[in-house]
């Protein structure tokens, strides 16, 4: 048994911390405001990765800020969204810290390019497995939205004229 692997635990309660969970950081090299999960009332929100994660995230990111993105949920979880169920009752609850993420993401490759990466809870030192490039403004929640995947790396392109 490995007993080398390093655990990085955030602000999670005893129900969260039972489940397996997406991480989701982002690059950028703008600085961003930070929040905290507050229940009924977060769509997302940003958190400065731990020290040790920082370490284990550098070798992924170009960009000089790396965050942790939370959600509705308290953890990235809440950031993922099956667009073949947007009609569907059962999650309409469920549209608002990706549409808020959305949101976020078109307004900051007005500038820049950003980076995305997606792991499990405790697992930022895996190696990326996926790569994509996407372009948000392509993307729309009830069509294609390209929802969270483990080990997967994904480059938002800067805006430009079309």
């Amino acid at each position: 048994m490995n007993t080398s692997k390093k655990y990085y635990v955030r602000n999670f309660d005893a129900e969260t911390l039972t489940k397996m969970c997406y991480t989701v950081y982002i690059g950028t090299n703008k600085v961003l405001e930070l929040g905290q999960f507050v229940p009924e009332q977060t769509d997302i929100y940003f958190e400065n990765p731990t020290d040790e994660e920082l370490i284990e995230l550098r070798e992924k990111f170009t960009k000089q800020n790396i965050y942790y993105i939370g959600s509705d949920t308290n953890c990235s979880c809440g950031l993922d969204f099956p667009s073949q169920l947007y009609d569907s009752p059962d999650w309409a609850e469920n549209k608002k810290s990706p549409l808020k993420f959305i949101d976020f993401l078109k307004e900051a490759t007005i500038d820049e390019d950003i980076e995305f990466y997606c792991c499990w809870t405790g697992d930022c030192e895996s190696k990326i497995e996926h790569n994509q490039v996407i372009d948000i403004r392509e993307i729309s929640l009830d069509k294609n939205y390209f929802g969270l995947t483990e080990k997967e790396f994904i480059n938002f392109k800067q805006q430009t004229t079309k």
